[in-house]
């Protein structure tokens, strides 16, 4: 599902020329597709997909974004109608009907809101690619009790702790996400650049403009431990507290959901510097880690949201 509209081409217009005018409008691709999304001020979620076709000589382009896209995605895609009729003429075709526009609505926010959201909207996309590799090799393999009787790491055990590198990764990612987009807009801005130590090789990547000088701080810390990201937070804002959030008692558990990620983050180190595999360590321990790391993430984004007077949005 998405939001779809088809631009029809008056017949004198080659592909030569449509192709060339999508890339004036910043569309990137080759043959007969091509893709807009840009990373300024945090504004596309998805961008805009232009497919061209050639029918009875005549050139159409499909353009669609996702259902889920946010004002500026759709902005896009009514900018980019709006240009290809006022420099070829032609018609289209949305889902609001013939030359209609869409005119769905809304919300504006702020660019640091915006980037804090799409951090934690990509989460649930890589949440569930690991999901789908752990239920895919099921702990009840009969071999791997022989494995296990030998003194090896079954496969179930290894696949699980193997899981916890990536899921480490999403959550050092997640933080550091966050953490730029705040930073970027941050009135401590100027102060936190100035006491950073940059490594030599994000500076030539700032200077190249492949980064920027928000990237370079946040690459010059680590968010590898839970109690260093606490910190790095609150430098940039006395307001967030990430250890208070995630030691409040969770349903009755033993461990707080500050402990889990602690736990889980040492796992990985274990396992990467020390090849250390927690043979205990399986499926269901496993997806009971992802589902803490989840919910824990999740209140670090309402959090903030809180913190900032920022409604936990569901829909930009």
């Amino acid at each position: 599902m998405g939001f779809d509209a088809t631009y029809y081409c008056p017949v004198n217009i080659s592909k030569n020329k449509l192709v060339d005018y999508l890339k004036l409008l910043r569309y990137e691709g080759s043959g007969n597709e091509y893709y807009f999304y840009s990373e300024d001020e945090y504004k596309y979620l998805y961008g805009v997909a232009a497919y061209i076709s050639e029918n009875d000589n005549q050139i159409s382009v499909w353009l669609r974004t996702s259902i889920f896209c946010n004002y500026f995605d759709l902005e896009f895609m009514n900018s980019t109608l709006r240009q290809l009729k006022r420099c070829f003429g032609g018609s289209f075709i949305s889902d609001e009907g013939k030359n209609r526009y869409f005119t769905k609505k809304y919300k504006q926010n702020s660019p640091a809101e915006r980037g804090c959201y799409a951090a934690r909207f990509r989460l649930d996309n890589e949440f569930a690619s690991l999901r789908f590799l752990i239920l895919k090799y099921p702990d009840t393999d009969p071999s791997d009790k022989a494995l296990e009787h030998i003194g090896v790491s079954s496969n179930a055990s290894l696949l699980a702790n193997i899981s916890l590198t990536y899921a480490s990764s999403i959550i050092e990612n997640y933080f550091r996400e966050l953490y730029i987009a705040l930073l970027r807009y941050s009135d401590k801005k100027e102060k936190i650049i100035n006491s950073t130590r940059f490594n030599n090789f994000d500076l030539f990547e700032v200077s190249e403009k492949k980064a920027s000088i928000e990237q370079a701080v946040a690459f010059s810390k680590s968010f590898q431990n839970i109690n260093k990201i606490n910190i790095h937070f609150k430098e940039l804002d006395s307001r967030i507290d990430i250890y208070g959030i995630l030691s409040k008692p969770y349903r009755n558990r033993k461990e707080t959901l500050f402990q889990t990620i602690d736990r889980v983050l040492e796992q990985r180190h274990a396992l990467v510097h020390r090849l250390s595999v927690e043979t205990r360590y399986k499926q269901q321990e496993a997806l009971k880690d992802i589902q803490s790391i989840e919910i824990a993430l999740d209140k670090i984004y309402e959090h903030i949201c809180s913190v900032n007077n920022w409604p936990p949005l569901k829909d930009l």
